[in-house]
């Protein structure tokens, strides 16, 4: 398996975790671009709603990096 093949399985593993927990998930494919004026490979978003006029925006920008083994 080619070292892109493994980065992109772990890219898709860790995409999976946050949407479960509840976030929106976008995928800098390839790391070909810079996100939040970095280079992250996803970028992961959530808002909640704290009261009827305040909402708590949560933004994480995340690298992946798998291991050649």
């Amino acid at each position: 398996m080619s070292s892109a093949t493994k980065g992109r399985r772990f890219e898709h593993e860790i995409r999976e975790l946050f949407r479960q927990a509840g976030f929106s998930v976008i995928r800098g494919a390839g790391s070909k671009g810079e996100m939040l004026q970095q280079k992250v490979d996803l970028v992961a978003t959530k808002a909640t709603n704290v009261s009827r006029f305040k909402v708590l925006l949560t933004v994480v920008g995340v690298q992946c990096k798998a291991k050649k083994a």
